[in-house]
């Protein structure tokens, strides 16, 4: 039997924002990821906190680079895709074993996440679900108490690090 691999959204921040399904695969997870900077926790990893079961067996997926290189050399996308296909290996071989494994994400798996980049890496090696997360901007609308968008509105969501030209 295979395991799956489980692409869960921790929300904005809190626990209590966090999906009953998200709260119920954390619980009984017996492998958990996470993404993180060199010799940092990882904010996926501080927001699950101790709901991480203490047993759990954890794979930090420590990025190799962050802006040590810069975007347009060729060699930022092959040591980011070198690194995404080893955590990707590791997350399937896991999940061949018959073992889930619970990949921690930020806000939500689909929404600007690493976890992208696991899921096109996995899917064809070992089934994979993702548990969508409150993103942060829902969070900050709702914090503010002014509705974002209604009616026939349009809401459109930039990416913020486009070039300042």
């Amino acid at each position: 039997m295979t395991g799956t691999v489980y692409g869960v959204g921790l929300g904005p921040g809190e626990p209590d924002l966090m999906s009953a399904k998200a709260l119920k695969l954390l619980a009984r997870a017996r492998h958990v990821a996470f993404f993180r900077k060199k010799g940092r926790t990882g904010r996926a990893r501080t927001l699950a906190g101790d709901l991480v079961p203490a047993d759990a067996v954890e794979f930090a997926m420590e990025y190799p680079l962050t802006t040590e290189v810069p975007l347009e050399d060729p060699r930022y996308n092959r040591t980011l895709a070198e690194f995404y296909d080893g955590c990707a290996a590791h997350v399937a071989t896991i999940a061949a074993g018959g073992e889930d494994v619970v990949v921690l994400c930020e806000g939500d798996p689909f929404f600007y996440g690493s976890f992208m980049h696991l899921h096109e890496r996995v899917i064809a090696r070992a089934p994979v679900e993702v548990v969508p997360g409150i993103p942060g901007m829902a969070a900050a609308w709702a914090a503010s108490g002014v509705p974002i968008a209604w009616g026939d509105d349009v809401l459109s969501v930039l990416m913020g690090t486009l070039d300042e030209d």
